[in-house]
């Protein structure tokens, strides 16, 4: 028997092929998830289609996919107590430890892989080890101790900003995560940067696996004809810790380009004032259309979903390493805004 874990919708679920190898089909724990829709789609609204869409597993098909009636009422309690982004991040902490709690006494004797992702696995993995379990820790959560390192050392450079400073996991979840990566048989990593990390901190690179984002493939996107206004596109919400300092220091040093942001709660929006800095929603942020270039320069680990897109389009990406993922990037150091202007220039020679 195979059981995966799934305590909310990630972006990792369709690589359940790769992540499970070869084999029978699944059990998957979901209890968010709806059963497939119905056959006639088009019957439905184009809103409650795609909401629907978000809620069923990907190759639900080739596994037994089991949801909890009434899961909504946990969701609902985590939107009530979630009212900022710090209660959010811990609300889904605590849930995926809670679900790892609740499933671990009630691991079947017959398991021989069990799939779980970060801050679910401690208490499952423990028992499948002892049964000879293959455990596969799915690291869809950003490591937490350098995560804190990175975001001391961004409100260090940028003082001001308060927010840098707004909030850190508990102890008990950094210690959760390391302890999670010990029992692990494989860990399946999101970037080059953890992969790396984790192999310095002791980690058998033989353990490692890459998880990359699947996109669909898309044409070249078109490029602005020369001497034309060029978009460059921050990557991720208009924050500190996505570079977004840097990103309008840029825009100050080139008057030929304009800088696409999308801002969220804890922007500054004081700073969005300049004459040559768009707004945009999530929709035209992932849609892409009209942009030149992408700058991903956060300061911390972070997978903005729009670099996979732009990559699939061909769209320039300029990105530190804690953005970059697997992907082919024009790489550069954290918070050094030369070294972007260099990059950016040598894309209109």
């Amino acid at each position: 028997m195979r059981l995966v874990i799934a305590p909310e919708p990630a972006p990792w679920l369709p690589r359940l092929s790769s992540l499970l190898e070869e084999g029978p089909p699944a059990q998957v724990l979901a209890p968010w998830s709806l059963p497939e829709g119905p056959e006639r789609w088009d019957a439905l609204p184009s809103r409650l289609r795609a909401a629907w869409r978000r809620r069923t597993v990907p190759e639900a098909g080739n596994h037994r996919v089991w949801g909890l009636p009434g899961w909504w009422a946990v969701e609902a309690g985590m939107r009530w107590s979630g009212r900022t982004a710090a209660a959010t991040f811990s609300s889904r902490f605590l849930l995926r430890e809670w679900v790892a709690r609740t499933v671990a006494p009630l691991l079947p004797a017959r398991v021989e892989t069990v799939v779980a992702p970060s801050l679910c696995a401690r208490e499952i993995f423990a028992v499948a080890r002892r049964r000879g379990a293959r455990c596969v820790l799915v690291e869809d959560v950003p490591s937490l101790r350098q995560l804190h390192a990175d975001l001391d050392d961004a409100a260090s450079h940028h003082p001001e900003e308060a927010f840098l400073r707004n909030h850190r996991a508990r102890a008990a979840d950094v210690a959760r995560q390391e302890a999670e990566r010990v029992l692990a048989d494989e860990i399946w990593v999101r970037g080059e940067f953890l992969r790396e990390h984790l192999v310095a901190g002791g980690c058998a690179r033989e353990r490692l696996r890459e998880l990359r984002v699947l996109t669909e493939s898309a044409p070249p996107s078109p490029q602005a004809p020369k001497g034309a206004e060029r978009v460059a596109l921050l990557a991720g919400p208009a924050l500190a810790r996505s570079g977004l300092r840097e990103a309008l220091a840029v825009l100050d040093a080139r008057p030929q380009w304009r800088l696409w942001v999308r801002p969220t709660e804890g922007t500054n929006l004081r700073e969005l004032g300049h004459p040559r800095l768009t707004q945009v929603t999530a929709h035209v942020q992932r849609g892409l259309h009209g942009v030149d270039a992408v700058l991903a320069l956060s300061w911390c680990e972070s997978y903005p979903a729009e670099l996979a897109l732009a990559a699939a389009r061909g769209i320039p990406i300029i990105a530190t390493d804690r953005a970059s993922g697997f992907l082919s990037c024009h790489g550069v150091p954290r918070g050094d805004v030369p070294a972007v202007l260099s990059r950016l220039d040598a894309l209109n020679g």
